[in-house]
Parts: structure tokens; C-alpha cells; sequence
């Protein structure tokens, strides 16, 4: 009797054992990845993180923008980052922005932020040479080096029209790199 136990006992226990290693296997969605990219027959590539950028720009007083084309003053610094460079190829590169043109201020990118958005402001563009840059026109350039190069732009708020009223302010921007 107890032989027949222990045999039932091991003969249950192995029954059990080869259920668990053949249990179905399970599938759960994880989400969705998107890949994107871009082949380039240029003297550079454009990083990835300066493909996507979001600047923040500090809070500025309205009182600063009571004046038609009055900048506020505080210019914030970005940068687009190129690598893999070959100064053979081409020597200097620059850019040229494009966006939403402010209607009033037509070099500056306009005030896109929808409801609750600040009136009468709009975001001027600085190139490398620290001058405003018009919409749809080239940077000045900066010398390339082999490797990696850092084209240096910045912005700023600049009022438009009446003195600007308090709100929110967004713009977009694309641009292409100008090789020369």
C-alpha cells in the first residue's frame, strides 16, 4: 500500500511538472515604436537630438515688448549639432529657417499658440553672427572642421504691433543646412 502511494504521489507530481513546461506561451502588446531617418548627400548629418528640438524660453514682462519691433532683450541660446563632417566636401555651413510668418513682423516667426496666447508678439530668429535672421533666409555661415561642428543660433521675443498683452506663446520652425 504505501509502495502504491509513493508511486501515485511521484506519477501526479510528474504529471503536474510536464504540464507547467508545456503551458501555452502569452502575448501582451507592448506599445508602438516609430523608427525614422534620412540619407543625405552632403558634406555633414544633422544629430538627432538637433532634429527635434524644444527651446524654452524664459518668461518675459510685457512692459518689455510695448514698442513695434522691440525685442525683449533676453536672447536664448540653441544649437544645431552636425556630425560625421568632411571639410573636403564643402567648407562652411549655415541655415535657413522657415515657418509661420508673424503678419505685421514678417521676419519673425508668428505667435501660433491658439487660445490663451499673448497679442501682438511673435519670435525673432538670431544666426550665428549674432544678427536677426528673416524666415526664408540663409545664416551666416561657420567654418566646417572634420567631425562634429556646432552651428549656434538663438531667439527672442520681439513685439509686433501695440504694446504685447499677456498669454502664451509657440511657434515652429524647420530648417535645412545650407553648405557652401
Amino acid at each position: 500500500m504505501k509502495l502504491k502511494a509513493i508511486l501515485y504521489t511521484s506519477l501526479t507530481a510528474a504529471l503536474f511538472s510536464a504540464g507547467a513546461v508545456h503551458a501555452a506561451p502569452v502575448s501582451v502588446s507592448g506599445g508602438t515604436i516609430n523608427f525614422e531617418g534620412q540619407v543625405v548627400d552632403a558634406a555633414c548629418s544633422v544629430t538627432a537630438d538637433a532634429d527635434n528640438q524644444t527651446i524654452t524660453l524664459d518668461q518675459v514682462q510685457a512692459t518689455k515688448l510695448a514698442t513695434p519691433g522691440q525685442a525683449a532683450g533676453q536672447q536664448q541660446p540653441f544649437t544645431i549639432s552636425l556630425e560625421g563632417c568632411n571639410s573636403t566636401v564643402s567648407a562652411n555651413a549655415g541655415v535657413t529657417f522657415n515657418g509661420q510668418a508673424d503678419t505685421t513682423t514678417t521676419t519673425a516667426l508668428a505667435n501660433t499658440a491658439g487660445a490663451g496666447s499673448a497679442t501682438n508678439v511673435a519670435l525673432q530668429l538670431y544666426g550665428p553672427d549674432g544678427k536677426e535672421l528673416g524666415l526664408g533666409t540663409a545664416s551666416s555661415t561657420i567654418p566646417l572642421s572634420d567631425g562634429q561642428n556646432v552651428l549656434p543660433f538663438s531667439v527672442d521675443y520681439i513685439a509686433t504691433g501695440a504694446a504685447a498683452t499677456a498669454g502664451v506663446v509657440s511657434a515652429t520652425a524647420t530648417f535645412n543646412i545650407n553648405y557652401s
